[in-house]
């Protein structure tokens, strides 16, 4: 009961902090891609009675998007598009998966530690899990494409886990979060869940070998055949009806002109997991090359952590939190391919891609938490890396969390301005449209026809007013 307790605390306590955060800064109005799915896309056929399967299936950027737009869709019906009233899914998505990733945490600590330990220093992973450093992911509807596939994705391992390694009566349910994770809800995460769980695989394969029995290979073959066909539905075919545009070919090849630059984008995109940019913008202390520095210095902590992870023979308890590390790698790298071409550098630490790379950090905290509940003793130089580790990732969490609260009014302000040019879209200048997306014609055309069926901002206006 002292267990449960402390557990219910330290997912609680950080939980409702966020959602206090959450439900006190969102507002009533669309923004960035929602604006694409609503004037002649998805939203529009809809209200016309026009609806097929074909906009539901529809890709953006390459990225199926049928749980999200399933989900939209229900907040079009019963709630006229009301992102206030829908955002608040986006903490309750993140405490699934820190209670599915407290599973795998209580696994790997028993039998060594008392519960009443396990559910204390999980309190270090909730910290993280539940930070505001991760805000546009929190209170922007358009954020379910990356909040919503992590708990599936979280589930889906867990489950295939289970099925590869205790037998064949996790089949169900292997199947099924799969399945979920990837044509359903898998969203912008799913490109790098793959090679992760790829490479997952191969290193559990390596360290396992002596012991691997022949079902093990052929649940492995049959595994591979689900993934085979399931990635086969999900490509093919990938390009009809696309509502926006695929990536140019030369926005990719601009990383080839300036792989420097590339690098440093990047390492940016690193930092940006402990130091927000809305730190960054607030304090002269930090320059773009100081966010650089630590970024160099959190992949130092990456490859650390993933040293100790097979030194202490961890892999014999859990997967996850190399999972978690090899997935935010391969989803930087890849939000790096697809943004560099932007020239804007600091779009890599753009807050929304953070609720994907903290659960990297998560891996990072849980592995120096094992290493350093291990019996066998360590030298004073790793025992001093990793309570430095601790020192930096914490404190920048931490300065993150208290500017990203200061900012909060100002950030308010600039909302309500959003809500002022919609109600006056029609004379609107594509200067003040651009606020909402890059498309002010698309900003424009979908404000005209949320206002027609009063959608969204205009739900509550009285009709003299629109």
């Amino acid at each position: 009961m002292r267990a449960k307790m402390i557990l219910a605390l330290a997912c609680l306590i950080p939980f409702l902090l966020l959602f206090i955060y959450v439900w006190t800064t969102a507002t009533n109005y669309i923004y960035s891609d929602e604006i694409y799915i609503i004037k002649g896309n998805v939203i529009e056929n809809y209200l016309n009675g026009t609806l097929t399967f074909s906009d539901l299936w529809q890709s953006v950027w390459s990225v199926r998007a049928l749980g999200c737009i399933l989900l939209i869709l229900a907040d079009t019906k019963w709630f006229s598009l009301n992102s206030k009233i829908f955002i608040p899914l986006m903490p309750l998505l993140l405490l699934s998966s820190a209670l599915l990733i407290y599973m795998e945490y209580r696994k790997s600590l028993t039998p060594e530690r008392s519960p009443e330990f396990i559910s204390a220093t999980f309190f270090a992973l909730t910290l993280i899990i539940f930070n505001i450093i991760q805000w546009e992911a929190l209170i922007f509807r358009g954020s379910l494409f990356y909040q919503l596939p992590m708990p599936f994705i979280i589930a889906s391992f867990i489950s295939l886990e289970l099925y590869l390694t205790k037998g064949r009566k996790y089949w169900f349910p292997a199947l099924i979060l799969t399945t979920l994770a990837l044509l359903v809800f898998g969203g912008t995460p799913v490109f790098s869940f793959l090679p992760a769980l790829g490479i997952t695989f191969l290193c559990y394969v390596l360290t396992h070998r002596s012991s691997l029995m022949k079902d093990f290979y052929i649940r492995s073959l049959i595994t591979s055949a689900l993934l085979f066909v399931i990635i086969f539905i999900y490509a093919f075919p990938m390009n009809h009806n696309n509502y926006t545009s695929l990536l140019p070919l030369d926005i990719v090849a601009y990383i080839f002109d300036s792989p420097l630059k590339a690098l440093q984008f990047l390492l940016s995109a690193f930092g940006a997991s402990i130091i927000g940019v809305d730190t960054f913008f607030a304090h002269d202390l930090f320059s773009y090359r100081s966010i650089l520095v630590i970024g160099l210095i959190l992949v130092l902590f990456y490859a650390l952590a993933l040293i100790l992870f097979f030194k202490s023979r961890m892999y014999e308890k859990t997967f996850l939190p190399f999972f978690f590390i090899v997935q935010t790698f391969f989803f930087l790298l890849f939000m790096t391919i697809a943004r560099f071409g932007f020239n804007l550098m600091a779009l890599g630490m753009a807050s929304r891609y953070t609720c994907i790379s903290i659960f990297g950090v998560v891996g990072i905290i849980w592995i120096f938490i094992f290493v350093l509940t291990q019996p066998a003793k360590m030298h004073l130089l790793q025992k001093t890396t990793i309570y430095a580790g601790f020192a930096i990732i914490f404190s920048g969490l931490l300065l993150t969390s208290i500017d990203t609260w200061k900012i909060q009014p100002e950030r308010k302000a600039q909302y309500k301005q959003l809500h002022d040019i919609a109600m006056r879209v029609d004379t609107a200048s594509d200067e003040e449209l651009w606020k909402f997306a890059y498309d002010p014609e698309k900003v424009r055309g979908a404000l005209r026809l949320l206002r027609q069926y009063k959608l969204n901002v205009y739900c509550t206006v009285p009709e003299g007013k629109k």
